[in-house]
Parts: structure tokens; sequence; C-alpha cells
């Protein structure tokens, strides 16, 4: 078969058909029969020379140019040639098809517009009109197929792994030797590049209409084919007000992932197809149009379960499932921001009402902190649970730190928006202040840390016994160093200081329990008072010794069921109990032993030896009542 493409070649000439038009075969060197000779380059060159004269020629055409007289038959033969053989199989037969439909195009288009009054002209430009519909039905009738193939050619590889179609296994060869990395949609660059001849030959030639209705019939089937099968029908908006929170985690889980694969994939790669096909400035309107058609209806379907969800009741469990919403619409955006614009301000106002929900769920921590007001103290002095609570929302919180810093920021730009605008001398000072320096998320958090310190101060007032108070706070305190000191995202937003600051509390804490417990143990071993006319008197060294026994009998008794259940803090404190106590006996029973041992029942008096006294603060805030059994007599 004679390529079109190769139409440089003088062999190639134009159909007979148009010889069957010479009503005279006798008739020889006529200029008609000498342009039945002309190759197709020539006649395609005699005809772009005709279009630029009608542009240019100030004389009424009387008549077609011989050498384009032929032209609508040599167009005519191409299409059925076309017919047969197809768009797509052959790149230089579709140029040459294509070339000569752009040109046949703008001839009729260019007669039409002046409207000539001429026989002849008027029979070739019906000839040529007729030919036009011809190739341009056959050209849309290639763009639907070459659009559909792709879904199809899927479908077959989906249902049995075989693909019936040879040529697109060639186009596709190559293609998927990394499997890593899908595409979306499926096509070739040959077919891509075939798709958009074919668009532009339509528009041209004046069925831009027809080209996109026919372009939105076959993506809309095609995307909507994607979406089902990554569950998309499975969204149910009418179902969210009414399945419980359990259930309705399970269908945001899967929202998620159906948008984040809109976002990451579907929608760019339909935007990617859609540039290729519609390509340049001229089609720019075209291309947003298409495109917004394509994924609005999706869109929206999108915002509108988020909208049911936000509307949902408030509970703290449900903050970062909003949030994680949130963040999917964010990145979403990029994703059409080659669309109406309206459509952009849909998905940012959705956002907007999961950031106002996601404020109000915190700010329900807040309450919660405010109106824990319970009366009974927490046994032993561990650590509360308002305070596990507290510190775990916050850590799991501030894994979403830049989300709810940019919630934040908006939720507090839209307050002062609504206020009066505070007098220049205030916002000065309120911007010197270090908290204003930080971030949004960081001075929420700061506000909540304080009602937690605030509420905890409260409770540790239930404790009767003020070093049991001091363990609480101690306990607490602890508890929330550690969390934050284990968090790089809350230790971050918290800083330095406020760190240093809650360490100097906790050494304070420690400093105040040693001086409620231990101070009065370490003022029975004082020297003063225990010599009567210069000598030791023994009634009151046994009353000494008998303090002693009692008053860390019963520090022994109560504090081994207290619980300090950091284990380094625990370890800490009875470091320096032992620091403390150990060699003030040590010195006490050294010097004044002897004194006791004289006398009858000595053991009565001195119970503890300087060895015991460690082994007895080992037993020290275990949260079990302590076993005497340790002591040597």
């Amino acid at each position: 078969m004679e390529k079109p493409g190769d139409h440089a070649t003088e062999s190639e000439t134009i159909p007979d058909g148009y010889q069957s038009h010479n009503n005279d075969p006798t008739e020889t060197a006529t200029p008609e029969s000498k342009s039945s000779q002309l190759s197709l380059s020539q006649v395609m060159e005699a005809v772009d020379d005709f279009i630029q004269s009608l542009s240019s020629s100030t004389d009424p055409l009387q008549d077609i140019p011989p050498a384009v007289e032929p032209f609508p038959e040599t167009v005519d033969s191409l299409v059925s040639k076309m017919e047969s053989s197809g768009i797509g199989r052959d790149e230089s037969e579709d140029s040459a098809f294509i070339d000569a439909v752009n040109r046949i195009s703008k001839s009729v288009m260019r007669l039409r517009d002046l409207n000539l009054d001429s026989t002849p002209v008027s029979s070739w430009l019906n000839r040529a009109s007729s030919v036009q519909h011809r190739a341009v039905s056959l050209l849309d009738e290639e763009f639907r197929h070459l659009l559909d193939r792709s879904r199809e050619n899927k479908k077959k590889k989906n249902g049995d792994g075989h693909n019936p179609d040879p040529s697109y296994e060639s186009d596709q060869s190559g293609l998927h030797d990394n499997d890593q990395e899908e595409t979306f949609p499926d096509f070739p660059p040959e077919s891509i590049s075939t798709l958009k001849k074919i668009a532009g030959a339509m528009i041209s030639a004046g069925y831009e209409t027809e080209c996109c209705m026919s372009y939105e019939t076959s993506r809309r089937h095609a995307f909507k084919e994607e979406l089902n099968e990554i569950g998309f029908e499975g969204i149910n908006v009418e179902d969210v007000q009414r399945i419980p929170w359990e259930s309705l985690q399970g269908e945001i889980a899967s929202w998620i992932s159906i948008v984040r694969r809109c976002s990451s994939l579907l929608f760019p790669g339909e935007l990617s197809l859609c540039n290729g096909v519609f390509p340049g400035q001229d089609h720019s309107l075209l291309r947003k149009r298409l495109f917004t058609g394509l994924i609005s209806a999706v869109t929206i379907r999108f915002l509108d379960f988020s909208g049911a969800v936000v509307l949902t009741k408030r509970s703290s469990e449900k903050l970062f499932k909003f949030l994680d919403m949130y963040e999917t619409l964010r990145e979403l955006i990029p994703a059409v921001e080659q669309s109406d614009s309206n459509l952009i301000h849909d998905i940012k106002m959705a956002q907007t009402r999961l950031g106002e929900a996601a404020v109000t769920i915190f700010g329900e921590l807040e309450n919660s902190i405010k109106t824990d007001i319970g009366r009974t103290p927490v046994p032993s002095g561990a650590v509360h649970p308002l305070t596990r609570y507290t510190m775990n929302y916050l850590k799991y919180a501030c894994e979403y730190k830049d989300t709810l810093d940019q919630v934040f920021q908006h939720y507090e730009k839209a307050e002062s928006d609504q206020t009066e605008p505070e007098p220049e001398t205030k916002r000065n000072q309120r911007e010197d202040d270090e908290e204003y320096k930080t971030s949004a998320f960081a001075r929420q958090m700061i506000r909540v840390m304080e009602l937690l310190d605030a509420n905890l101060e409260v409770k540790s007032g239930l404790y009767r016994d003020p070093s049991l108070r001091s363990i609480f706070l101690m306990n607490n305190g602890r508890y929330i160093l550690q969390k934050i000191k284990g968090s790089t995202e809350i230790r971050d937003l918290m800083g330095q200081a406020w760190t240093r600051k809650r360490s100097t509390e906790l050494r304070q804490y420690h400093k105040s329990y040693q001086r409620e417990t231990w101070g009065k143990v370490l003022q029975c071993m004082n020297q003063e008072g225990l010599q009567v006319n210069g000598k030791v008197s023994k009634t009151v060294l046994k009353e000494r010794f008998k303090i002693f026994n009692n008053m860390f009998d019963e520090i022994h008794k109560t504090q081994s069921t207290w619980i300090v259940s950091d284990e380094q803090m625990q370890s800490e404190l009875r470091v320096s109990i032992a620091a403390l106590v150990i060699p003030a006996y040590r010195s006490f029973f050294g010097r004044y032993k002897q004194h006791i041992d004289s006398g009858k029942h000595s053991d009565k008096y001195v119970k503890y030896q300087p060895e015991d006294i460690e082994s007895v603060i080992d037993d020290l805030f275990d949260g079990n009542p302590a076993s005497m059994g340790r002591k040597r007599t």
C-alpha cells in the first residue's frame, strides 16, 4: 500500500475519480488532465496557495484553480483508505490524512466567509463540504475509539490477562517494566500524539463541540470505572449521621484513601491527558472547562461527605480524623488548581469547617481540664488519670502540629477580623510578649499546660500529708516532663525555657518533700539538749533513739505504700534520702550507742544499725506495704 506520508514522490498522483469529471476522454493536454498527474504533495501546495489567495486577493473568485479542483476527491479517497486501515496504525499515513482534512476545512470555511456567487465555486464548495463532513465523522469515530481503547484493554487485562489488541500491546511495551510507578490514564505517547492531531483537525473544522463531547463522554466513563474500582460508590453521605462512630471511622479512612488517590494520581493524570490532547494557549479555556467538568462532580461528592462528618456530634476522639480529612483536602487543592476557581473555593470552605470543628474539639480539652474537680485524691500520690489523658492527647495532637498551627492561625485571624481593632499601644505590647512570638498552636499548648498545672495544684491540696502532696506533684510533674522530652514535636513547641522551668519546679517539690518528711528525723539526732551538767543524759538519749525509731517506722510503714512510678525519679529520691539520713544516723549512732549499751534492754532503744537504714529506704515508694524482716536485730 502506498502511504500518503510518502507524498513527496512524483509517482503518487491524485485519484482517478477526478478524471470522471472530464466529459471528453479523448481530450488531451488540457489543464485538467495535467492536474490529474500532480502528486499529493503538489496538490497540497496548490491548496495552500489557493487558501492564501483567498485571503489576499481583492478580485472575486470565479473558478477553482485546476490543481485544486480534484482536491475533494483526493481527500475522499484518503477517507476511504483510513476507514479500512484505521487511524493510529501508521504515523505517516495519519499525518497525511489529517493534513488533508485541515486544508479542506480551511478552504471550506474561507469560501463560506466570502459567500461568492459563482456556480463552479459553489459546486466545488458543496463537494468539499460533503467530503469534509465525512472526514470529520471518521475523525470523531477514531477519536472516541482511541480514547476508549485504553479503558477496554484495561478491562481485558484485568479480566483474563489477555490483551486482544496487538497494536496497543506493542504501544505499551516498556511502559510497565517498572511496576513501582503507576500511571493513569494509561495512554502511550503515540496515542496522545494522534489524539492531539485529531482534536486539532476537528476544532479547526468547526467541530469543537462534537470533539469535546466525545472526549468528555469517554473520559467520564473511564474515570467512573477507575473510581468504582477503588470504592468510590461506597461513599454514602446519607449514612454518615446514622452509623456509629466506630463504623464511620472506617468510612472516613476509605474517603481519605480515595481522595488522596485522586490528588496524587487520577486528577493529575486527567489534567496531563487533557493538556496533551488540547495543548497551547488557544485551548486554555477549553482545557479548564473539560477538566472542571470531569472532576467537579467527584470533588463535590467528596466535600458533601466531609460536610456531613463535620455535622456529627463533637467529641475528643474525633479530632485526629478531622485533622486527617483537613490534610487530605489540603493535598487536593494543588490537584484542582487548573479547574474553575469556584471548586477551589468550595474545597477551602470545607477545610475551614473541618478546622473550626478541630478548634472546638481542642477547646473541649480545655473545658475537660477546667471541670475535672474530683474530690477524691489519687491513691498513693500516683500520676492522675487527667495528666495521663491530657499528655497522651497532646502527644498525638503534636503529630499534627503544622496542621493545627494552620488551623489556629486561621481561627485567630477570623476572630480578630470580627472584633474591633485594638489600640496600637496594646498591639505593640502584645507583639513584644514572648508567648505571642510563638506559633498559634504553641500558644494553645501553653494555655492547656497552664490549666493542667492549676488543676493539679488544686488536687494536691486533697492530700492531708504535705509530704504526699509533694510526691503527687513530683509524680505528675515528672510524667509531664518525660512526655515532653520524649516527643520532639512537643519539646520544640514548648521550648527549652519552659522545660527548664518544669525541671526547676520538680527540684522544688523534691526539696519540699525532704523538708516535710526528714527535717524532724534529722532534728532528733541533733546534739543539742543531750547533755545535762556536762554529761550525756541517758534518759534524754534513750528518748531521742525512741523518737527516731518511731518516726522512721512510721515513714517506712506509710511511704512504702506510696508510688513513684518513674524509676529514675524513684532512685534519685532514695539516693537523696540515704545521703541525707545515713551519714547523720551513723554519726549519731557511733557517738552515743555506747551510752546505751551499758544499760539493760539496749535493743529496746537502738532498733536500727546504720546498715539497716539503706535497706529500709529501698522499700520506699514501691506501692506495697513494706516488710520489716530485712532489718538487723
